[in-house]
């Protein structure tokens, strides 16, 4: 059986050099992209990058570089404390989703064991049944195997007898829990909770296959308006003249009318 490669990868499309924004990077900001890519799969971080990790790394003119080369959708997002790899969630199974496989993978081997232990002991129940010498009568044969089991039982790791816990897809009607609406309140407090979580819901329903399947949805749905307030943070604001600047801007114009009146005369 061949060993699976439990190694993390990174994809990137193989155009993504012709990219409008990725396309007039610098040397040092084309590299620094992909290694901060691979820097937050091997950390597990989700795209969060380290304000101190950044400035050690590749520096501040690089991060500037990187999060400026588009108006609306920058390959790095400020955000407190570092930085956010744009859409790195698309792209890149989050921490949650490794975590999950792995834990499933160690189960299933654990089961596997335990299982290849009783059938070795019920193996040698048997052919110590099947020895005329031994004199030992099937019921015998049959607690021998089961004291066998239980040793074997006692014997392997800790937790062995923990049934895996299953995951789902997530339904159109689910909520989350009052304490994680309470927790998203406390942590996210910018955040349009009820269009979120709308759009929280058709996102994870639309993923197919294993991708959609949680085993926590209320911890997947609290991480996602952790990062929406990330998003918000982040936002340009719009400026909105007031009334009182209107007005030094409208007497500006009037006196270059008369000014450009007198001229005229």
């Amino acid at each position: 059986m061949a060993k699976t490669d439990e190694r993390l990868f990174a994809p990137f499309p193989i155009e993504m050099d012709e990219h409008p924004k990725i396309f007039p990077l610098s040397d040092a900001a084309f590299r620094a992209l992909f290694e901060a890519t691979f820097y937050s799969r091997r950390m597990m971080s989700d795209g969060f990058l380290d304000e101190r990790v950044v400035l050690k790394r590749w520096g501040q003119a690089v991060a500037d570089e990187l999060s400026g080369n588009d108006p609306n959708r920058p390959s790095w997002i400020p955000t407190e404390g570092g930085w956010r790899i744009h859409d790195f969630e698309k792209h890149h199974p989050l921490r949650a989703d490794i975590e999950e496989k792995r834990e499933a993978v160690r189960v299933r081997r654990v089961e596997a064991g335990k299982r290849g232990g009783q059938a070795s002991g019920e193996a040698r129940a048997k052919q110590t049944a099947s020895k005329p010498e031994a004199n030992v009568s099937t019921d015998e044969a049959k607690r021998t195997s089961e004291t066998e089991t239980e040793t074997e039982t006692e014997t392997t790791p800790k937790g062995v007898e923990r049934p895996a816990k299953r995951g789902s897809r997530l339904s159109a009607e689910w909520l989350p829990s009052p304490a994680s609406i309470a927790k998203a309140r406390e942590d996210a407090p910018a955040v349009d909770h009820q269009a979120e979580h709308a759009t929280f819901i058709d996102y994870w329903i639309a993923q197919p296959g294993q991708r959609g399947v949680k085993t926590d949805w209320d911890a997947t749905w609290r991480n996602w308006m952790r990062r929406k307030q990330g998003d918000v943070k982040t936002r340009p604001v719009a400026v909105t003249p007031t009334k009182k600047a209107l007005d030094v801007i409208e007497m500006g114009r009037r006196m270059q009318a008369d000014e450009d009146r007198k001229a005229i005369e």
